[in-house]
């Protein structure tokens, strides 16, 4: 069963890129169609983003589209290897497995990433993909980040997600009606501060994904904003920004106050101008700092 899943893998990875014919319904059939069937343990490629190799879990959303797709957040991974020098600094903020911190490895070859994950078994998972690709440039921190620190419960979906499968991405430091299951108490620490303990003081790109903790994150930064004027890749979801408290329009507003210009990611890597009454329930943006 194995080698016929990455047999399908050849196939499903260049029909997912033909828009409009319906061959995207065909791969996401595939996939789920394998996650029933695929063991618990995971398969792994040998080909993301070029040469790197990744432990793909099929039975989980993320894992499974990774395999059969080449990647989950393909789009943002291209502005990563295109905005990153050979030299530059990464921050993964929510580095889950590593799709992110596998990509920028593979760029900074004389740089560096400093991986965030507070759930332990994303954390484990993640140096297993570090180890398995015997990269040395890569330090995992063991936090949540946030504005203060502290100790908090993270929480996560019951259950598995509307298409039978795990969604691994939805970890959350803020209790909703569809997550509302605590995993554990994590660690909340300031960016600022880590990276003056590290000795780091360069940052080239940050990528939060981090379930609406991300404004608490860039308020914790300020300093490293101010600074070292990284370039931001972010997930704004309205679901998740309300469940932290905030409108996602004044986390916009608050990075232009930061002299930064906010952007929306598109297909195929583009980014447009992203004003407040363009604001949808979700989108993946770029802050270019001004």
């Amino acid at each position: 069963m194995t080698q016929f899943f990455h047999l399908l893998r050849i196939l499903t990875q260049p029909l997912y890129r033909i828009k409009g014919m319906g061959f995207g319904r065909l791969c996401e059939f595939v996939r789920l169609w394998a996650a029933r069937r695929a063991r618990s343990t995971p398969y792994v490629i040998k080909n993301f983003r070029g040469n790197a190799s990744f432990r793909c879990f099929l039975q989980e959303h993320m894992g499974g589209q990774i395999f059969f797709k080449g990647s989950y957040s393909g789009d943002q991974l291209t502005l990563v290897e295109r905005f990153l020098p050979k030299d530059g600094v990464f921050i993964d903020v929510g580095a889950n497995q590593g799709e992110f911190s596998i990509t920028a490895a593979r760029v900074v070859t004389q740089g560096k990433v400093i991986a965030f994950e507070p759930v332990s078994e994303y954390r484990e998972r993640l140096q297993a993909n570090i180890h398995l690709n015997q990269f040395e440039n890569v330090q995992v921190v063991a936090s949540a980040l946030g504005e203060q620190e502290g100790c908090l419960p993270i929480y996560d979906q019951p259950g598995n997600a509307a298409d039978g499968t795990r969604n691994e991405g939805l970890p959350t430091l803020f209790v909703s009606g569809s997550r509302s299951n605590p995993v554990e108490i994590v660690v909340v620490s300031r960016l600022d501060d880590v990276l003056k303990d590290l000795g780091i003081s360069r940052v080239d790109v940050i990528k939060l994904d981090i379930e609406g903790a991300e404004w608490m994150a860039l308020r914790g930064a300020v300093e490293t904003l101010a600074s070292c004027r990284p370039i931001l890749i972010l997930e704004i979801g309205r679901e998740t920004c309300l469940g932290a408290g905030y409108e996602p329009e004044a986390l916009v507003d608050w990075l232009t106050s930061q002299g930064y210009r906010v952007e929306k990611i598109m297909d195929n890597s583009k980014t447009v101008p992203l004003t407040l009454s363009a604001l949808g329930d979700f989108q993946n943006v770029v802050a270019y700092p001004i």
